[in-house]
């Protein structure tokens, strides 16, 4: 099957890539945060675990040299001599008196003496620095999985945008969906359709964005998002779909983008989820079908998503929106004839058999006298 070429991933991650920054990598050192915020998570998990054992390492020399330098291993094991850190005999000693002094765990089987010069300015700074580590890398961890765009996992859109004739107008309508209880407030929609443009000056944009206005039911372009719902662009002579037909689906190319902006009703923080759809991804004459329906077992409205991304064809002309509205004025008056046609030929049916109805009475009428003379 061949790749999308497309700008935004179906998922709603970004399909480009940069190239020829100068001092790129300068440049994101100065945001380090957000950096950080954006690195892949296997990255992310590599920098949390080097940090804290460079910062272990370092600190593991430091102590395993004050002994050396103060000659603790060459009195081990003498009850007279104090050491600079008690039973300190390896450089695996020091390290492991290294991580019992950062991580604040204490055994107590290895401890400091004051006395020893050097011993407190060194736990004094080990414990400083591994603060500001625990602040600086469980903190953009923590921050990393609570980040808001990880909410557009649960909302959903259809694999495919649809077509149709709707309320006489012609329609894009794409569907969405929200997983979770607790839904997003304030919810915008709107679209942007990326397709090449020519300027009057011959000038072409290969990538140009045309907006596009999509509304819920009559909601305008806010989303009352606790079910399922199809949202629906109106296209209008204002419209940059206005001139495309079915064959355009086939050759033309362009991508149409559908973004969703809400607040997280649980945090409060701002959440945009995404997505795109090709040319090729249209359906031209479908409608998606109905995912409500009524529990009467249990009370409730049931939304059924598995037929979440169903299709039913729809009476729809085959031809583009223009042709659609300029077609319809000599269609309905003909219609219109059609009609006025029909009434009269029922009239003169009506008045035929009254005229029968009359007849018929008249001669029996007539009969009837007749007997009654005789």
């Amino acid at each position: 099957m061949k790749q999308r070429r497309t700008l935004i991933r179906k998922e709603g991650q970004s399909n480009i890539a940069f190239r020829g920054i100068q001092k790129k990598k300068t440049k994101y050192l100065k945001d380090l945060y957000i950096t950080l915020l954006d690195l892949k998570w296997r990255w992310a998990t590599l920098i949390l675990f080097l940090g804290f054992f460079l910062s272990y390492f370092i600190f593991s020399i430091v102590y395993y040299l004050l002994s050396y330098i103060h000659g603790d291993f060459d009195h081990i094991g003498d009850p007279k001599f104090e050491p600079c850190i008690k039973n300190l005999e390896s450089y695996w000693d020091a390290l492991l008196f290294s991580i019992e002094t950062q991580s604040t765990i204490g055994y107590g089987t290895i401890y400091p003496h004051a006395e020893c010069g050097g011993t407190v300015p060194a736990v004094f700074v080990q414990i400083s620095v591994g603060f500001l580590l625990e602040t600086i890398l469980l903190g953009f961890i923590f921050v990393k999985i609570a980040r808001p765009k990880h909410r557009r996992h649960t909302l959903v859109f259809s694999r495919n945008a649809c077509l149709c004739k709707e309320d006489n107008q012609m329609s894009l309508q794409v569907r969405v969906g929200d997983m979770r209880n607790t839904h997003l407030i304030e919810t915008h929609v709107y679209g942007v359709l990326v397709k090449r443009y020519v300027s009057q000056e011959k000038h072409v944009y290969p990538l140009f964005q045309h907006e596009l206005e999509f509304e819920a039911h009559g909601m305008g372009d806010r989303v009352f998002l606790i079910w399922p719902m199809v949202l629906r662009h109106k296209i209008t002579p204002d419209s940059v779909l206005y001139t495309l037909t079915p064959e355009d689906l086939l050759y033309d190319k362009f991508e149409l983008i559908i973004f969703l902006e809400g607040t997280i009703e649980s945090t409060g923080e701002m959440v945009q989820a995404r997505t795109s759809y090709t040319s090729k991804e249209i359906l031209w004459g479908h409608r998606f079908a109905r995912v409500e329906e009524y529990d009467e077992k249990n009370d409730k409205w049931c939304m059924d998503f598995v037929k979440f991304n169903n299709v039913v064809p729809s009476k729809t002309p085959r031809c583009s929106a223009k042709q659609f509205d300029e077609s319809p004025k000599t269609d309905e008056g003909a219609e219109k004839e059609r009609e006025k046609a029909s009434l009269l030929q029922g009239a003169s049916k009506v008045l035929t058999v009254s005229e029968d109805t009359l007849l018929d009475y008249s001669t029996a009428s007539e009969t009837e006298a007749e007997r009654d003379s005789e």
